[in-house]
């Protein structure tokens, strides 16, 4: 088995992430300094932001990055409240706006103008490699293994280095400010829907590194072989523990990763369209690299995914609308009432290697509720089912935390 990672193609993409940036955004500072008085004053009473701020903005519109001033207003100006809460006020006087706005600016242009294109040709890779593990019962070790070192090129090669960057250039930041910001930018999205994209990527990573790790676990293997896989599996395991925790203090590895779910894959990779019309993506992102969304329950995976990271008293609202949706495509799909809530239950359990429900006692509940509910079936089904997942959320954790 070949587990073979170049250090060198590393750090040579890690360099190749410092030249970009600086042959690209180095004259930022140039082209500001012509932006016209009038434009610029005109941004600056529009959005009710310092001039120095409102030349950058109109310097991004011009280079065809974010076309609406007041959206860049929002993000850079997000830099000097972030800097303001963390006792380091950045003081008004032009010299000084400028030099931070400017600094801002040329994140900007880089994480919402290059960064997907960068990152296009090893995200292709990747995806095609997981593509080639999605169907599998029981993938090879050989493969499984290669998309985990794809994976680690991406991490090392890009997200480690521009994480190190921007923290350099963001005094008082902390990892959890540089991943919010980079997936800003590789989703074109804007403050409120910024956490949601992380919360949804970490789902997807969870769902993915709890495969992996039940994929590597099956086989006997040559001693040498076997060192290899426990070591992968030591270091699945690792993260696994870590993509839950507070985004304030994850590992530089973490963060790659989480930004790995969060890029949107390459256009000839993105999946079809789900069947059944099953589109119930938690946040306004573009498409993500995820686990393949085909059925109703492949997104109720998801989704309890999501609410394990949610405050207990969250999860109710949460899952009830979700299980009230699967419940509505199952039925599209010709899937009887009386069997929704065998089906959800016996598919979870498998699925997260649950405590099993006993069959028996499951059905007999059901059978039950079918002869007592009258026109409150499919609500008590429902309800059912939450409790029977609200239950073994705390399994859950405890099988990712132990």
């Amino acid at each position: 088995m070949s587990h073979f990672i170049d250090e060198d193609e590393i750090r040579r993409l890690s360099r190749r992430i410092a030249e970009e940036f600086e042959s690209t955004y180095g004259t930022l500072d140039e082209k500001v300094a012509r932006v016209p008085d009038d434009a610029a004053a005109a941004i600056s009473d529009e959005c009710c932001v310092h001039l120095e701020v409102a030349r950058v903005a109109y310097r991004i519109m011009l280079d065809g990055v974010i076309p609406e001033p007041k959206s860049s207003c929002r993000i850079l100006v997000q830099e000097f409240d972030r800097r303001a809460k963390h006792g380091s006020p950045v003081p008004e006087i032009n010299t000084y706006m400028r030099e931070v706005a400017i600094t801002e600016g040329k994140w900007i242009e880089y994480l919402y103008g290059e960064l997907n294109k960068v990152l296009l040709a090893d995200l292709r890779n990747l995806a095609n490699l997981e593509r080639t593990i999605a169907d599998e019962i029981e993938p090879a070790n050989e493969r499984v293994i290669a998309v985990v070192a794809q994976r680690r090129k991406i991490v090392e090669g890009y997200f480690t280095s521009l994480i190190q960057r921007w923290l350099r250039d963001h005094r008082g930041a902390n990892i959890g400010h540089a991943v919010r910001a980079i997936t800003g930018g590789l989703t074109s999205s804007f403050e409120s829907d910024i956490d949601d994209a992380i919360n949804g990527a970490r789902a997807s990573l969870l769902i993915k590194l709890r495969r992996y790790e039940e994929f590597l676990s099956r086989d006997e293997e040559e001693e040498d072989e076997s060192r290899l896989t426990e070591k992968i599996l030591g270091d699945i395991r690792d993260l696994i523990k870590e993509v839950q925790g507070s985004l304030e203090i994850i590992s530089l590895n973490t963060a790659g990763e989480i930004l790995i779910e969060v890029s949107p894959p390459p256009l000839e990779s993105i999946d079809e369209k789900p069947k059944f019309g099953f589109i119930t993506a938690p946040f306004p992102a573009r498409p993500q690299i995820g686990p393949p969304m085909q059925t109703p329950l492949d997104y109720l995976e998801r989704d309890i995914w999501l609410a394990s990271m949610k405050p207990p008293d969250e999860r109710t609202p949460f899952l009830r609308a979700k299980i009230t949706a699967v419940t509505n495509n199952l039925i599209e799909q010709g899937t009887p009432l009386d069997k929704i809530g065998t089906t959800i239950i016996f598919d979870l359990d498998s699925r997260f290697s649950w405590t099993r429900s006993k069959k028996t006692g499951v059905r007999r509940d059901l059978r039950e509720i079918r002869d007592s509910a009258g026109e409150d079936y499919r609500t008590q089904i429902e309800t059912y089912v939450l409790e029977n997942i609200l239950a073994k959320i705390p399994e859950l954790r405890s099988s990712t935390t132990d």
